[in-house]
């Protein structure tokens, strides 16, 4: 379930209230006090009128007027004025040497592209945004373009949104994090319009499933247990067949699959591959797919099974659909240093023609869909994202300041931690959005002494790793992800200069685990934690000596998420599921004996809705354990007696908030706090007569 961000808006929680006006602010606490406005009370007008006012005052300002200006903009579309794109081309034409500001503006504008001065024309190509899907993921689509599938953010199931009658239905009523069941983000609606095929997470392994419209009639078409995981795309024109993707998590490859509805049985489509099988989309006679592999445009014959080449560049080219008549395939691609939109025509298989461009900067996100009347359907998610520090007292814990953003030069930052010594303040950084090379990830460190921030270049370069733990003696960093090699597990990265190595190899067995990886108080082992190969049931937390490589088993059962070590070593704090009582408990694992001490149960619903835990961490005494409860109001951070008793409330937050971890000096606290929204637009009219 995850997904590419196109649109990403930096959320600054960091602001100064001044009641008698805005005179006594600085340009860059007026632009935070308008973005809270903005983004956390949503009150759009309140905030337009802070934004003129830092334009108005602080003119000499570019770096925070381009900011304000984007802002404008962002504020004017969430309200349906026109007035938006004025705010962009401000941005464009006049602050041009402002690089983020004029990016996100360019796509805006993009997105918003219109003829003429704000009016529409039907016959005139027109973008234009027709649903807003809020913190719930779109995971799949009608031909026709009138049902989407949605994942609940809130709770895993999956819901059908009908755009013409704007009801809501709801399909599955059996999401648990606790049981570990959701929707697995793939969904497919049939030709007619009156079947959905969707991939469902049920516990170890991933089912599809398939169901009536209203989410009756539910069978098992696959259940997962071959090592195989099935995700939909798209219904074969007869309603018999359904194009899926497979994943293979023995030898962790992906594969083209043909099913049929009439016995369950798969047929398998070209070549397995290490890379993902992007955007798939099916000829209007239904007897070819068009797809994405490696950037590049395949054409596969349903009947023979028979691939070609299509698009082959050293650019990424990535799927639409095809035109109505089945005549030409539209496509996305950077070619030209922009996502650009392109057709080419199409002839038994083959490109004929020349390559005619539809739209320059077109943008590129995380999905599309060409409708067999001609429309363009693309779904956009905006987000805010930041990590934040914010003052606490030493003895009660209690929120005592207001939040500052951690790092202002950018944005999706997440996963802080500061050194033993608290000198020392690092984090991860996500930018970018090739589907190909995956994020730009970096590591950066800021020095608490004199404010200096330098990233940590990667050698070799990684393209999906998290979580960095800096070692007892600061020399290297241990993160989760896979090596240049695509080998997963436990990677160390050395502080100084950068260079990568394996340290421990975590064999792929399928669903795989967060290993959660923690130093020994003296540097020499690692603990982390990997699924059992003879049961998925089983997680073991297994302790590694890197000075002699000898691997220990030191648990096996539960699996202990979020697992944190105590500072002396002899402890972990985690969070793990109680199935029977539905909810989750915060606990202590004595590392010797493995014996567990519960210290707190929270349901895993109230009143509100759906609550989750995120993580726990210890507090610097080790007297207490930090964790969050969330549900879809926001997020509240408890304080937790090591010793036991009732625990406390410390704060509330009303966005959604994780990684809470205090500084050695008990006197500050570091979060992350995310706002996500999906978007449908739809692009008409742009195809040639």
């Amino acid at each position: 379930m995850k997904s590419h961000k196109l649109i990403v808006v930096v959320l600054v929680f960091a602001f100064v209230l001044v009641s008698s006006g805005y005179g006594q602010q600085t340009a860059e606490q007026l632009y935070q006090s308008a973005l809270y406005k903005e983004e956390i009370e949503g009150e759009m007008d309140a905030a337009i009128k802070i934004y003129e006012t830092v334009i108005k005052q602080y003119p000499e300002n570019r770096s925070v007027v381009a900011k304000t200006y984007l802002h404008i903009g962002l504020c004017h579309e969430k309200l349906g004025n026109a007035e938006a794109r004025k705010s962009y081309e401000r941005v464009v034409s006049d602050y041009a040497d402002q690089t983020e500001p004029t990016k996100l503006a360019r796509e805006r504008l993009s997105a918003l592209s219109i003829a003429g001065a704000g009016t529409i024309e039907r016959t005139e190509p027109a973008m234009s945004r027709i649903w807003v899907a809020g913190k719930n993921l779109i995971v799949g689509s009608s031909q026709n373009g009138r049902y989407i599938a949605i994942y609940s953010n809130e709770t895993g199931d999956l819901w059908i949104h009908d755009l013409q009658s704007g009801e809501d239905r709801q399909i599955t009523h059996e999401a648990s994090g606790v049981e570990y069941r959701f929707a697995a983000g793939s969904a497919a609606i049939s030709p007619d319009g009156k079947q959905i095929a969707y991939s469902w997470q049920n516990k170890s392994y991933v089912e599809l499933r398939i169901s009536a419209i209203d989410g009756s009639n539910m069978r098992v078409i696959h259940n997962g247990q071959d090592g195989r995981s099935m995700f939909p795309h798209i219904w074969v024109t007869d309603g018999l067949r359904i194009i899926a993707v497979s994943y293979d998590n023995k030898d962790q490859s992906y594969r083209l699959n043909i099913i049929s509805l009439a016995d369950n049985s798969i047929r398998d489509i070209g070549q397995p591959d290490r890379e993902y099988i992007w955007w798939k989309s099916i000829s209007p006679g239904g007897k070819q797919i068009a797809y994405t592999r490696k950037g590049d445009i395949f054409i596969c014959d349903i009947a023979t099974g028979q691939e070609t080449v299509f698009v082959q560049n050293p650019a990424n080219d990535y799927v639409s659909g095809w035109t109505p008549d089945g005549s030409g395939i539209v496509f996305v691609s950077n070619r030209s240093g922009t996502y650009d939109l392109y057709l080419l025509g199409i002839d038994n298989g083959l490109p004929r023609g020349d390559i005619q461009m539809l739209r320059r900067n077109f943008g590129f996100n995380a999905g599309f869909l060409l409708t067999h009347d001609g429309r363009l359907f693309r779904q956009e998610q905006l987000s805010t994202s930041g990590s934040y520090i914010v003052p606490v007292d030493e003895q009660t814990g209690r929120v005592t300041g207001t939040p500052s953003l951690v790092d202002m030069n950018y944005t999706n930052t997440s996963f802080l931690e500061w050194s033993q010594d608290g000198k020392l303040l690092y984090y991860m950084v996500s930018r970018g959005v090739s589907m190909d090379s995956g994020k730009e990830l970096k590591l950066l460190t800021r020095s608490e002494v004199t404010g200096q921030t330098r990233e940590i270049v990667l050698n070799p370069k990684l393209s999906y790793w998290y979580r960095p733990i800096l070692s007892p003696d600061g020399q290297k960093f241990a993160v989760t992800g896979n090596d240049e090699n695509k080998n997963f597990g436990i990677l160390a990265i050395d502080s100084k200069s950068g260079d990568v190595k394996l340290l421990a190899r975590i064999p792929p067995v399928g669903n795989e685990i967060d290993p959660s990886q923690n130093w020994s108080p003296d540097g020499k082992a690692i603990f982390y934690k990997l699924r059992s190969p003879e049961d998925k049931q089983v997680s073991i937390i297994r302790r590694k000596d890197l000075s002699t490589g000898e691997e220990k088993d030191i648990f096996r059962g539960f699996n202990a998420n979020q697992m944190k070590i105590s500072a002396d070593g002899t402890r972990f704090a985690y969070f793990r599921v109680d199935k029977p009582n539905k909810s989750y408990v915060v606990a202590i694992m004595d590392i010797q004996s493995c014996k567990e001490m519960e210290i707190w149960s929270v349901p895993e619903t109230d009143a509100s809705g759906s609550v989750w835990i995120w993580a726990v961490t210890w507090t610097p005494d080790g007297k207490n354990i930090l964790a969050d409860r969330s549900n879809k109001q926001g997020s509240e951070l408890w304080r937790l007696p090591v010793a036991g008793g009732p625990g406390e409330k410390l704060h509330f937050f009303p966005e959604e908030s994780m990684g809470f971890v205090m500084h050695p000096d008990g006197k500050r606290i570091a979060f992350t706090q995310n706002r996500t929204s999906y978007e449908l637009w739809m692009l008409e009219n742009f195809l040639p007569k």
